[in-house]
């Protein structure tokens, strides 16, 4: 789903060849031409988001000036990134001139390119996505495979979602992503071999396909394969139990989540575990798990309204005495996809 806190870009075009972005939020104001769009691989989305835009037709005579906010935590595993270069694609296209009107689906294809092919970290579908078509109190189930969608109201009564970001973010994070992505296809190629299949991805193999596979998969490929499998099964149940109004047992999938996210994907940490196993100890507290790519950034909890403060106000003190950092609770209300506003 989405959460109600947002980036806003708003600009006009200019009668030169610059693209002047103003960030106040951090103090900074970046300049670049239209006729300079080099960049070194080092997350400069707004030259790489023009980049792509080029490539598929957008036509800049003029430059632009813009302010760019943002409410969403940075390095945080809330897709602030995928936030940034979705809004900014589409920005673009609303003040410069594309062959065609763009569909979502086409400024989401280039938000993805932007912000993974060209910095050489392959990445998913699923937060630009989510991003361009979330609806207000609806949770999406994507199938990743061919986009297909199901909304499912989200009705979590007396709960809410309350976001703990551990205020870290360890230098694995993008090398070992990019690690998870290149073991879970040597483990596709495996087991297709193998079990003498052509499957495209993980998520058509069945669990009898990767247990006849296991001599032939490294340990890590096999519980990457593991992982992957069970996830799956994960949300399609996890859908069920929220249209049902399931909650309790929708938590303990979360808490199952968390589990396989540590111990056979391996992408956790000790601040993020830690975390996790202080909801374990309080009542009020439905599920919990680390979110994003891992190694650091945010936990998602599902907490009783009314629980909220004594509960984080115990978890900042313990996790401050345990790491010498301090907690930032976020409360994250489900919210809306993108939208355009024209003065």
């Amino acid at each position: 789903m989405a959460i109600s806190l947002r980036v806003s870009i708003s600009g006009q075009k200019r009668q030169d060849r610059k693209i002047v972005i103003h960030k106040p939020d951090i103090g900074e104001t970046e300049i670049f031409s239209l006729d300079d769009l080099e960049y070194s691989h080092k997350r400069d989305y707004f030259k790489s988001g023009i980049v792509v835009c080029k490539r598929k037709g957008m036509s800049f005579t003029n430059g632009l000036e813009c302010e760019i906010k943002s409410q969403i935590p940075f390095q945080a595993g809330t897709s602030s990134s995928s936030a940034i270069v979705v809004s900014w694609i589409n920005f673009l296209a609303q003040l410069v001139d594309t062959p065609t009107k763009w569909s979502n689906m086409t400024i989401g294809e280039l938000a993805y390119l932007a912000e993974s092919i060209e910095f050489q970290e392959p990445g998913g579908i699923m937060d630009q996505y989510t991003i361009l078509n979330a609806k207000e109190n609806k949770a999406i189930l994507l199938n990743c495979n061919d986009l297909t969608t199901k909304y499912i109201d989200i009705d979590f009564g007396d709960l809410e979602i309350l976001l703990l970001d551990t205020n870290i973010k360890h230098n694995l994070a993008s090398t070992e992503y990019n690690t998870r992505v290149k073991e879970c296809k040597q483990a596709l190629e495996t087991i297709n071999r193998v079990n003498d299949k052509k499957h495209e991805n993980l998520s058509m193999v069945s669990l009898e396909e990767i247990n006849y596979a296991k001599n032939d998969l490294r340990i890590d490929q096999f519980k990457r394969a593991v992982f992957v499998y069970n996830e799956n099964r994960r949300a399609i149940k996890s859908a069920e139990l929220i249209e049902k109004n399931n909650l309790s047992e929708f938590g303990k999938l979360m808490y199952q989540s968390h589990e396989g996210l540590k111990n056979n994907y391996e992408v956790s940490c000790k601040e993020l575990d830690f975390l996790v196993n202080q909801t374990k100890k309080i009542d009020g507290v439905i599920g919990a798990r680390m979110m994003g790519g891992g190694f650091g950034g945010c936990t998602v909890n599902l907490i009783k309204s009314n629980e909220i403060p004594d509960v984080v106000s115990k978890i900042k003190e313990n996790y401050k005495s345990n790491f010498g950092i301090s907690l930032k609770a976020i409360i994250a209300k489900p919210g809306s996809g993108i939208k355009v506003l024209k003065s």
